[in-house]
């Protein structure tokens, strides 16, 4: 039997809305999520009192496109920004702009250096102010960290002047290196120093190119520092949480917990490893927790697929915002009409031509051969099964309720269903409204004019110069 609370909207509110990004934080070593280490007790505090989703799905595997998707309410396809143009999305109206249209006071705050993150949100559009926070070494972030981001968070609040406020925050410590403050290291791990720390973690790409191996042992060792990151982040987001529960606000603000995307940890390797590169549930599978018990039920978990992008048309809902201009943007859907019995039927994932990817490898060495990366890819789920669509044609078909972790590519013994997905898949893509937005990437100079003359990039000269006019 459905709560008439989110069976319908019949009034409209305006909540605060509190919008955490946990960056590169995966569902599942998420106590929450039914981990059994304790990670995230905080969070699971707040999880009795909101509603869990328990598959949701994030369309892009990296920053960039998929905070586009949650400020924009589209699909990569839809946006087209990602790793074959890392640039600003050029959507006519963002998450932010429209709040701040509707009455609110907005803030955000992100990582200093944390550009995709900035440039996937717009963050000149629509913010009356931005943080992006410093630190005076990476000792300073390791013991600190997001607890910057709260104070700012909690200094802010207290001086609104009680108009409803949007909050965005996006917190860095699940990304690599996973360097959890000594008291997180030493009860997850060991008690070791940051310099022996920094000796665990090769450079990725490094790792991608074949040049570094990874051990069994050691990807052990990045899991439990992972979780001790996992849980630093969660004890500083307690601050936030008693400072709103402390002063009467918890009740009057939609909170909003989730992730860009996740990481590989081994699942997948070789040669995967951290995000990008590969649609594999480790990087797509995040968390979504929302608590705002005038519309959602507590303690609920909803087992159907969800994406973060539909956040966007969640919050139009809410805030009944009725402009048809707004609602012909949106690619989502509501999470109100999904707990209302309009389930998804699918959710798509999509990683464009990693053009961003090979300028990164090339910097490491010019005369590496990055081709066997050279594919766009597409993630279509529906029931229990997951269709990975290559560009190159080494699709993949996984049936994730007996092989959550793709472990077994089922695509050879079911070829009928691979092509009844790709046809459906295709069926998706025609109805969506579609953007290319060509080639652009920011990197090395040799390496762009490199990538321009064996024919990766198309134009990048000229959106460049026509990037150069923008106002940021």
């Amino acid at each position: 039997m459905r709560d008439k609370k989110y069976s319908s909207m019949e009034k409209v509110l305006k909540p605060n809305i509190i919008l955490i990004i946990m960056d590169v934080q995966r569902a599942t070593n998420m106590h929450c999520y039914g981990y059994p280490k304790n990670t995230t007790p905080n969070i699971d505090k707040i999880t009795k009192e909101s509603i869990v989703f328990n598959k949701c799905i994030s369309p892009g595997s990296w920053t960039l496109p998929s905070h586009a998707s949650i400020f924009t309410g589209r699909y990569v396809y839809g946006h087209g920004v990602g790793q074959s143009h890392t640039y600003f999305q050029r959507e006519r109206y963002t998450l932010t702009e429209i709040l701040k249209a509707s009455g609110y006071n907005t803030v955000g705050m992100c990582n200093m250096g944390h550009w995709w993150c900035m440039y996937g949100i717009n963050y000149y559009r629509g913010f009356d102010s931005f943080y992006r926070v410093s630190f005076d070494s990476l000792e300073d972030w390791v013991e600190n960290g997001s607890e910057k981001h709260m104070e700012i968070a909690v200094n802010w609040i207290k001086r609104n002047n009680n108009k409803p406020f949007f909050m965005f925050i996006n917190c860095l410590e699940p990304h690599r290196p996973y360097y959890p403050p000594s008291e997180f290291r030493s009860k997850f791990y060991k008690d070791i120093s940051l310099e022996e720390m920094k000796e665990l973690f090769p450079d990725v790409w490094h790792v991608r190119m074949g040049k570094v191996k990874v051990s069994k042992e050691m990807w052990e060792i990045h899991k439990k520092l992972y979780d001790g990151v996992t849980a630093a982040l969660d004890h500083r987001l307690g601050t936030l949480f008693n400072f709103l529960e402390d002063n009467k606000l918890l009740d009057d603000t939609m909170i909003i917990i989730t992730s860009d995307h996740g990481d590989e940890q081994g699942e997948h390797y070789p040669p995967y490893v951290a995000h990008s590169l590969n649609l594999y549930q480790p990087v797509l599978h995040v968390p979504l927790i929302i608590r705002y018990p005038e519309i959602f039920p507590e303690n609920h978990r909803y087992d159907g697929f969800v994406q973060t992008h539909d956040i966007f048309p969640t919050i139009l809902e809410i805030l009944g915002i009725k402009d048809t201009s707004i609602w012909f943007q949106n690619q989502g859907r509501s999470l109100l009409q999904i707990l209302n019995g309009k389930q998804r039927e699918y959710a798509l994932a999509e990683h464009q031509r990693p053009l961003h990817s090979f300028d990164r490898i090339l910097t490491r060495d010019k005369n590496y051969d990055f081709r066997k990366y050279d594919r766009s890819l597409k993630a279509l789920f529906i029931g229990k099964y997951k269709y990975i669509w290559s560009s190159n044609g080494e699709d993949e078909l996984y049936n994730l309720e007996q092989d959550p972790l793709e472990t077994r590519n089922i695509i050879e013994d079911n070829r009928d269903l691979a092509e009844e997905m790709r046809r459906k898949m295709l069926e998706i893509l025609r109805g969506l409204e579609y953007r290319n937005l060509g080639d652009f990437i920011t990197g090395d100079d040799e390496n762009i004019k490199l990538l321009e003359r064996l024919g990766y990039l198309r134009g990048q000269s000229q959106n460049y110069n026509a990037l150069l006019g923008m106002t940021v």
